[in-house]
């Protein structure tokens, strides 16, 4: 009992303590921490119900997490994180929904098992500039013409290993069970999937190489291959980016096309900053027509460190035998289409990160 009463004192203590980063709990370091992203979104589908322009609230990948490590007498390190979605916009969540994990730290590097980012994933998420707005990439980078955002997907059942070798970062995922049909059941390694990165940084210059395989993608779409390869460069105030995809279907045809995407961010003053993100995504195999372009602008500016606020315009442009989303992944409230439409839509948000 006087160890319950303990720990949520010192869940009260982190949560009212500002920017304290962490506490000792039983000897052990524990971090509280989360993001508040919230927004209000004006929406265009282009011939999907609900039709005409439209109004909504939108939470965006809000989330509350507890984090912590034990440091053993070996000299390696217990990691561990239990990631949790909000929605304050509507009300709920549910537990561990994000990255949720165990693992140990040492010499040889970080091994984790739970389930989290892939590696592929994190390659798009860091080029990114609009992550889990109405302009986030995954409009197009890893989602089908027809289906989708599906290859931004988190590792279910994963076992991950990460080092560092000075300005490298190496990453590397397997996936027992991508699909995970049948949770509480033997894991289906028919349904295994496989993830690797490696990250260059080093002053100004960012490079990155990603690759992923999953045998059953998403359980529906059967083997797919994707790789992708980003650069980024600091110019004084000015960022740029630049990233290419490229996928590979076995029985689905959507999932094999290329895509390419450029971005800058301008740093106007030093709390204001505008942005600027271009993603194009060429014919899948056998199917002409069916590409598709997504231009996104936006400027956000911080009112304090923790505290930021922002307004986005997206648009996406469909060929004939395409449809992919205005809105797809990150953020709450979606934004679909039908063949061949021209989706667009306008936020103004504010994300609270404590």
């Amino acid at each position: 009992m006087k160890k319950n009463m303990t720990l949520v004192m010192a869940i009260a203590a982190v949560m009212t303590a500002g920017n304290a980063s962490a506490i000792e709990v039983a000897g052990d370091s524990l971090n509280v921490y989360g993001k508040l992203h919230v927004s209000v979104d004006g929406s265009y589908t282009d011939g999907l119900p609900p039709t005409g322009s439209n109004v909504s609230i939108s939470s965006n990948s809000s989330r509350l997490g507890f984090k912590g490590q034990h440091a053993m007498d070996n000299g390696m390190t217990v990691l561990w994180q239990i990631e949790s979605e909000l929605n304050p916009a509507e009300s709920g969540g549910t537990w561990a929904s994000r990255n949720s994990y165990a693992g140990i730290k040492g010499d040889f590097g970080t091994v984790r098992l739970g389930y989290f980012d892939t590696p592929f994933k994190v390659v798009g998420g860091n080029w990114d500039l609009f992550g889990d707005t109405i302009a986030d990439r995954r409009a197009i980078l890893g989602a089908g013409a027809i289906d989708g955002n599906k290859l931004n997907n988190r590792g279910k059942n994963g076992l991950e290993y990460k080092n560092t070798f000075g300005a490298v970062e190496l990453r590397a995922l397997y996936s027992t069970d991508g699909a995970d049909s049948n949770p509480g059941a033997i894991d289906n390694n028919d349904n295994d999937m496989t993830s690797i990165a490696v990250m260059y940084n080093e002053g100004p210059l960012s490079l990155a190489l990603g690759y992923e395989n999953w045998q059953n993608l998403d359980g529906s779409f059967g083997a797919v291959d994707a790789t992708r390869v980003s650069a980024g460069y600091r110019i004084d105030e000015l960022k740029l980016g630049a990233i290419y995809e490229t996928t590979n279907g076995d029985t689905s045809v959507q999932w094999s096309r290329n895509v390419m995407g450029v971005n800058a961010a301008y740093k106007l003053m030093a709390d204001t900053t505008l942005k600027l993100q271009y993603l194009s995504a060429g014919d899948y195999d056998t199917v002409s027509d069916s590409g598709a372009t997504m231009v996104s602008l936006g400027a956000a500016k911080k009112l304090d460190k923790q505290t930021e606020v922002y307004l986005a315009y997206t648009t996406t442009s469909n060929d004939t035998n395409a449809k992919y989303q205005a809105v797809d992944g990150g953020h709450g409230d979606e934004v679909k289409t039908v063949l061949g439409g021209s989706p667009r839509a306008f936020s103004a948000g504010m994300t609270y990160k404590f």
